[in-house]
């Protein structure tokens, strides 16, 4: 063989060699299912029906009546939009980037990679708007822990933030057990709250005395009827995305938050349930206040 075909051939062989190096070193850790470009929408759903049945049953038609006209009329004078704005809401992140495995900034002793993503929200169908410009900053928007890092001690990192996106591989169960142990400690939610493994996710039971409590607590201006058990599921699909989310009261579904086809979140369920919540308040402090006042 020539020694220019040597030299042709060798040459060709160091860089198919530094090529492939290249990209083994560059691809994002095993435990990341996404990936630069892609982007996914979550989108939210209230089941009215159910969720009229489930009011009247808990609080009586007219004040069920009472109780949602004022908060229309609140949150239209508060955010100049109407309700029927939740018909298209939606949360849509992009990914702009995925760096290598690297340590924790904070927790150096856990590996992790980072996540650039673009955060936008719907207030009407696919009218988004940039809420999130992951250009303006110079870290990560979000970081993916290496599940096998990760012990009862650390498990809930990852449960931290902006956890539509989990890693691939994350111990679901082991998250459970934690919980549990910390339900346990606390005194409300012992004997009232349960949580359960769901496949790559886990349910969260609030049993009917744990919401009587709540109830009592917020101090509701009226009786109210029998309470049942309610329930939160959160699920992710094989990527560690967020596939579903849904709250069911009573055996009857009232809301569900949903990954779409090929784009990606939404309102989560812990924010849901928050949202549910600060909503309900809200609503009992402007009807006390209307009768403190006799309007």
């Amino acid at each position: 063989m020539k020694k220019k075909e040597l030299f042709a051939i060798s040459l060709l062989s160091i860089l198919v060699f530094v090529s492939f190096a290249n990209v083994a070193v560059a691809a994002p850790p095993s435990y990341v299912g996404v990936k630069k470009g892609d982007t996914y929408i979550w989108r939210a759903s209230l089941n009215v029906a159910n969720l009229n049945t489930t009011a009247i049953a808990l609080f009586g038609a007219d004040n069920w009546t009472l109780m949602y006209e004022s908060f229309l009329a609140y949150f239209e004078t508060n955010t100049g939009m109407k309700f029927d704005f939740f018909k298209g809401a939606g949360l849509k992140a992009v990914i702009i980037n995925v760096t290598d495995e690297m340590p924790h900034h904070w927790y150096t002793e856990l590996d992790v990679s980072g996540l650039y993503l673009d955060q936008y929200v719907s207030y009407a169908a696919n009218n988004w708007t940039l809420v999130y410009n992951s250009s303006m900053y110079p870290f990560p928007s979000m970081y993916l822990f290496n599940p096998s890092d990760l012990n009862e001690s650390t498990i809930t990192y990852a449960m931290s933030g902006y956890y539509f996106i989990m890693p691939i591989g994350y111990n679901y169960s082991m998250f459970v057990t934690v919980y549990q142990s910390y339900i346990a400690t606390n005194p409300y939610m012992n004997g009232n709250v349960t949580i359960a493994v769901q496949g790559n996710g886990f349910k969260m039971t609030f049993k009917a005395t744990y919401l009587e409590y709540m109830f009592e607590s917020l101090g509701a201006p009226y009786e109210i009827g029998t309470l049942s058990d309610a329930e939160i599921t959160i699920r992710w699909n094989s990527n560690g995305v967020l596939d579903k989310a849904s709250l069911v009261y009573g055996g009857l579904t009232l809301a569900t938050a949903y990954l779409e086809t090929a784009e990606v979140p939404f309102i989560p369920g812990f924010e849901l349930v928050t949202i549910l919540g600060v909503s309900i308040t809200t609503i009992f402090a402007i009807i006390y206040i209307k009768r403190k006042k006799n309007i």
